[in-house]
């Protein structure tokens, strides 16, 4: 069975922060199958995101991630849709993600965290009303954001509490960052893990802006005793916030691609 959640890398759903200025845009990354299940024969999928700001401190974000799997006696189609918001003022992370199989409906989860204390504290409202606590996590913004300021600081190794509003909400994630500086890159090939017939020129919205490689491992309570993630990330991460090349590996099938397009976005002209 082919898995149908994917967290992807916290950098592609970034939502701003005070700590440095963000670009609000739209990009689509175009991704080919690079790893495969014994069951898979090819894949292809499509990532297309949109970045608004219309206050300071606040971010809507719209994401979807399409994926086509071949297998060996029938084609999926894989349909993750999400909507959040991240509140940099209120310390609060509201969000829905719905999952289609096949056109049909396979899996929502919907709710609301808020940072306090020492605490993340989560509303969920489906699949099932029910609230929990987490020790105090960060949420995509500011994860983003630490990533762009230690690196510049020439910090190498980042580890982080991580809520996003999986599927698995309630299992505290942790991830694990590695930086490489790459500069700036003249392909978004380079350094990520990037197939050569997906690879892009960088576009001209992210030359000579600088650039790092960030190889990210995500871990919860389900991740392998022997230490093995649940799934890893690697991709170029500009100054803006914007993702380059991109690939990912769930341990059952694993992507890589690059931007196909990109639009920077006029937003509220914070700093």
């Amino acid at each position: 069975m082919i898995g149908v959640w994917l967290v992807f890398p916290a950098v592609l759903i970034a939502t701003g922060s005070v700590a440095a200025t963000l670009a609000p845009h739209r990009a689509v990354y175009d991704l080919v199958l690079t790893s495969k299940s014994m069951d898979l024969v090819d894949g292809s999928g499509r990532i297309a995101i949109e970045l608004r700001q219309e206050t300071c401190g606040k971010f809507d974000l719209d994401y979807r991630f399409v994926a086509r799997f071949e297998r060996e006696d029938a084609t999926v189609v894989t349909d993750q849709q999400t909507v959040s918001t991240e509140d940099s003022v209120a310390n609060t992370f509201t969000f829905e993600t719905k999952t289609f199989v096949d056109s049909a409906p396979a899996w929502v989860i919907r709710g609301k965290a808020v940072n306090s204390g020492t605490s993340t504290k989560v509303e969920l409202e489906e699949p099932e009303v029910r609230s929990f606590e987490l020790p105090l996590s960060v949420f995509p913004s500011a994860h983003t954001m630490e990533l762009i300021e230690r690196a510049k600081a020439g910090e190498r190794i980042v580890e982080t509490k991580l809520f996003d509003g999986d599927n698995e909400a309630d299992r505290l994630l942790s991830t694990t960052a590695i930086i490489s500086p790459v500069g700036d890159a003249t392909s978004f090939g380079e350094g990520a893990g990037q197939a050569d017939d997906v690879a892009r020129e960088v576009p001209d919205e992210l030359r000579g802006l600088q650039a790092w490689r960030v190889d990210e491992s995500y871990y919860n309570s389900d991740s392998d005793p022997d230490g093995l993630p649940l799934f890893q990330t690697t991709y170029i991460l500009y100054e803006n916030g914007v993702s380059g090349s991109i690939a990912f590996d769930t341990g059952d099938y694993g992507f890589s691609g690059a931007l196909s397009s990109l639009h920077l976005l006029d937003g509220a002209g914070c700093n």
